[in-house]
């Protein structure tokens, strides 16, 4: 059962998502009904779902929302915002109720179905409405021609019985050029869970026209009350050959047999048991088969741990790769290094290979914040344009779970802080809704993730009075910095521009933690703003936390890894040309006074007695600030695996992201340019 679980709460969270968007997308859109016609689906999915694994309370929720929904479909109920929010209260109790599945607890509903029932009542009926030309039905069935009146009547002789509004259904499918089909169903004899196949049937049916009729029932289905087979007439303009690919993409499906409800097919019945259809499906085409339904299966679920195992692996392959070409270089000997260029070649493409199945796309993280954006201006009072930008960009999924608390904290400061009031907008001339964007970017190993306000801007000498009234600094140490380490002062730990503390910011420890969340992913965040105008916070990530590009230096007989990501470019450079700024080493490199670091200092490592007349430089980049350290040697480029450093008494020490095994067997620290300096 656990596992059935599993798949039910993965499946029901694309099922709310889809809810969410389709229904932020019907208040910004009111007269478009097909975002009530998918949420109907989602909801209708849902609640199969649930009955077949006796979720009772999240069938009932669905089954209440599937009528409200209707009565909107049929112009019985008309979009309000009430009636938004209301659907949004469901959607955050059936959220609610979806992740308890597995405790046990139980939400109490009772007030939400009765405030459900409430606003169905407050309604007048206006009757249902059949199809989109019913107000005119008596021309209509004055006009039709003789291949419609077959149609009906083909209908109304089968063995399944059709009401007057589903015989005007099939006249209207033909008044609009589709056709109507049977489509019988016959499901694998090993299938366990039926309703949820059917369910996903009518779902696939849906997406190709409209359904007019189910046998048995759409209700009998969901309580898997029939055996193997169940009947779908509907309209619409997809062949017999989609119609087939589309169903038998679902599993445990065995047949299927579409039946053109026409003209030359009109001595023919919808029979339940007619060996002819048995005997269609094996002539007309092999697709319908059951071992041809297996292989259009194109994903499967993995367990993210089963994942890393996989990820530790190829790391284990690549350092003994590594060693293996070392001592081929010793050996010298031809034959062994072109067996050793193919296993690189083929160890290359297995880590490619096992890092793109790690990577799954940004707008996992990025669906969730159209619904928080729209809440968070309700309650600020403030109108808010989100523009999402980027969501197709894939992330390793270690650093896409780790970044969802950052991207919160930057957007509702973007608009607590960064939006004006409607007012203020209004008298400086602004458009009085605000625009946040997000967006992200491909930036050659790594992804750039951008957010952006048009609002009031940070103007940096105001931070500095903030700094020195919250005594983070004196008066004397802000007035030395430059604008952009003024606008740096956000991270500093209780630095906060709010004026009163609320729920949403104000207690100062929001971008501290963006800061350190992002740092310890060996990512880098940056900031820009122009007051007036707006602000920028730019988040530089790795795509991956396992395997990075690094550049070798030795330091005092030790070799240390820089991740390339941090670095900018490597120099020489005279020791004569070391310059001292306030007791701080600086030179001037391509016109920029570059400060130096001297890693044996920094590492405290024993340094060669005799000063050399060139040092090598590396520069790398921090905070949107350019340092170089000054090391012994370069190794060159190589690629690392990172092995975190989980004991208790190294893992909170600075300066170190972790530690990579080299090819001859000794341990390298990687350096974590954020904490170092």
């Amino acid at each position: 059962m656990s596992e059935y679980k599993e798949i039910f709460k993965a499946e029901s969270e694309e099922h709310l998502q889809q809810l969410n968007d389709s229904l932020l997308g019907l208040e910004q859109n009111p007269n478009d009904l097909e975002y009530i016609n998918t949420m109907f689906r989602s909801a209708h999915t849902l609640k199969g779902m649930s009955a077949t694994m006796g979720f009772n309370t999240i069938a009932e929720l669905t089954h209440e929302m599937e009528n409200l929904m209707d009565m909107v479909r049929k112009s019985q109920l008309a979009i309000s915002n009430g009636l938004i929010d209301i659907l949004f209260e469901c959607l955050d109790t059936l959220e609610a109720l979806v992740a308890t599945v597995d405790s046990g607890e139980t939400v109490n509903i009772t007030s939400l179905q009765a405030t459900l029932v409430r606003a169905m009542e407050g309604t007048i009926a206006t009757g249902e409405i059949t199809c989109s030309i019913a107000a005119s039905t008596s021309t209509i069935e004055n006009d039709i021609g003789s291949e419609l009146q077959s149609a009906v009547k083909i209908a109304s002789e089968t063995d399944i019985e059709l009401s007057e509004a589903e015989k005007q259904a099939i006249e209207c499918a033909a008044q609009d050029g589709n056709r109507v089909v049977s489509l019988k169903v016959t499901l694998d004899e090993s299938c366990v869970l039926k309703s949820a196949r059917s369910t996903l049937v009518l779902i696939n049916v849906t997406k190709m026209g409209e359904i007019i009729k189910c046998e048995p029932g759409e209700e009998q289905l969901e309580d898997e009350k029939f055996d193997l087979e169940f009947t779908v007439i509907f309209s619409t303009k997809a062949t017999d050959e989609e119609i087939v690919g589309n169903i038998t993409k679902i599993s445990e499906i065995k047949n299927v047999v579409p039946t053109t409800i026409s003209q030359s097919t009109q001595n023919d019945k919808i029979d339940h048991d007619k060996k002819e259809n048995d005997e269609e499906v094996h002539q007309n085409s092999s697709s319908v088969k059951r071992s041809d339904a297996v292989k259009s299966i194109q994903s499967v679920r993995v367990n993210i741990e089963r994942l890393d195992n996989l990820m530790n692996l190829v790391g284990e392959l690549i350092i003994n790769k590594i060693r293996l070409n070392q001592l081929a270089s010793d050996l010298n000997a031809k034959d062994l290094d072109e067996s050793l260029a193919n296993l690189d070649r083929l160890t290359n493409e297995i880590q490619t290979e096992v890092m793109e199945s790690r990577m799954v796309p940004i707008d996992q993280i990025f669906s969730r914040f159209p619904r928080m954006i729209r809440d968070l201006a309700k309650s600020e009072g403030k109108q808010i344009n989100l523009i999402i930008e980027g969501k197709e960009i894939e992330l390793d999924r270690t650093v896409l779970d780790e970044i969802g608390d950052p991207l919160v904290h930057l957007l509702r400061n973007a608009v607590d802080h960064g939006i004006e009031s409607e007012d203020e907008r209004r008298k400086i001339g602004k458009p009085v809704a605000g625009l946040v964007r997000l967006a992200a970017s491909r930036q050659r190993n790594s992804v750039l993730i951008e957010v952006e306000d048009d609002g009031k801007g940070m103007d940096p000498a105001t931070l500095r009075d903030i700094a020195v009234k919250k005594e983070i600094m004196s008066r004397e140490e802000v007035d030395k910095l430059s604008d952009t380490d003024a606008l740096n002062l956000i991270f500093m730990p209780g630095f906060s521009g709010a004026k009163a503390i609320t729920d949403i910011s104000g207690r100062g420890v929001g971008m501290d933690a963006v800061k350190t969340k992002i740092e310890s992913l060996g990512g880098s965040v940056k900031i820009s703003s122009v007051p007036g105008q707006g602000s920028i916070m730019k988040l530089q990530l790795p795509l991956t936390v396992a395997i990075i590009q690094s550049l070798m230096v030795t330091v005092a007989d030790e070799t240390y890894a820089i991740p390339l990501g941090n670095v900018i470019r490597d120099v020489g450079i005279k020791a004569s040309e070391i310059k001292t700024i306030e007791g701080k080493e600086v030179v001037l490199l391509r016109g920029e006074v570059l400060p130096l670091l001297r890693l044996h200092d920094v590492l405290d490592c024993t340094e060669e007695q005799e000063e050399k007349k060139t040092l090598i430089v590396v520069v790398v980049e921090k905070m949107g600030n350019n340092i170089g350290l000054v090391v012994d040697s370069l190794l060159g480029q190589q690629e690392v695996i990172i092995k975190t450093l989980d004991n208790k008494i190294l893992k909170n020490i600075r300066g170190f992201a972790g530690a990579t095994i080299l090819g001859d067997g000794s341990v390298a620290l990687i350096l974590d340019i954020a904490t170092l300096i």
